[in-house]
């Protein structure tokens, strides 16, 4: 089902009562939750390009919901916007059908543009909404031009070879290997001093700041952990 998605900064008639989802009023702690999203929402915009609106809204205030938004060209809307009567209507849904905090829908903005749009509701710590992330998808672009929009800027020579772990031990065990590899493809360095090289750079990497990392990296070593934590005193002291 399609439903117009309006972009006009008109206010809203709101009732002089709480509505459903509203339990109190905004809170310091609560405003501090939704200006850590704002980088979520520049986050999303630059990984999916162009024609993928993000809009940030604090319910705080309706009539003036939006406090960040990127690619606000897809609906014409800016901060400072309210909030549109479907993001109200999936609100009141939430708060009278606890369950999923998601919705997805297609719009159609005015000029006639079909939008996919995804709406999370952000909550805080006493499980009240005080925001929405909503996720706007121009599907009216030629492919070919959402593509582009997509990898746009990508160097394909330059992608990194990333290991994605399964577990913190995995995690610790593959960074490790690849540090070893590293170390001693430098032939330069002797074997005496290779494993000292090796932790140091490990603490560059930050594999010391995953709790229990030391001991997997001492046995995996085949050194003391008393020689891993003397290492890292001495990077920590500029001494490496």
């Amino acid at each position: 089902m399609l439903e117009d998605i309006h972009t006009q900064p008109n206010r809203l008639q709101l009732p002089d009562d709480e509505p459903a989802w509203r339990s109190g009023p905004f809170t310091e702690e609560d405003r501090q939750i939704i200006r850590s999203m704002e980088t979520v929402v520049d986050g999303i915009a630059a990984i999916l390009g162009m024609s993928c609106e993000v809009a940030l809204h604090s319910l705080e205030d309706l009539n003036q919901s939006i406090v960040k938004i990127a690619n606000g060209m897809t609906t014409g809307r800016s901060v400072h916007n309210p909030i549109t009567a479907g993001a109200l209507r999936q609100l009141h849904e939430i708060a009278s059908q606890p369950g999923s905090d998601i919705r997805t829908t297609f719009k159609r903005t005015p000029d006639g543009q079909l939008l996919k749009s995804t709406s999370s509701v952000i909550r805080n710590g006493q499980n009240r909404p005080i925001g929405m992330l909503c996720i706007n998808i121009n599907m009216s672009i030629p492919a070919a031009d959402f593509l582009q929009a997509f990898v746009g800027g990508v160097d394909s020579e330059m992608a990194v070879t990333e290991h994605f772990p399964s577990s913190v031990d995995d995690l610790v065990e593959s960074t490790v290997d690849n540090t070893i590899q590293e170390i001693n493809s430098d032939h330069q360095l002797s074997n005496k001093v290779k494993n000292k090289h090796i932790i140091m750079a490990l603490y560059d990497k930050g594999i010391f700041d995953i709790k229990e990392s030391v001991p997997l990296v001492a046995g995996k070593l085949g050194v003391s952990k008393h020689t891993v934590y003397l290492y890292i005193r001495q990077r920590k002291s500029g001494e490496g």
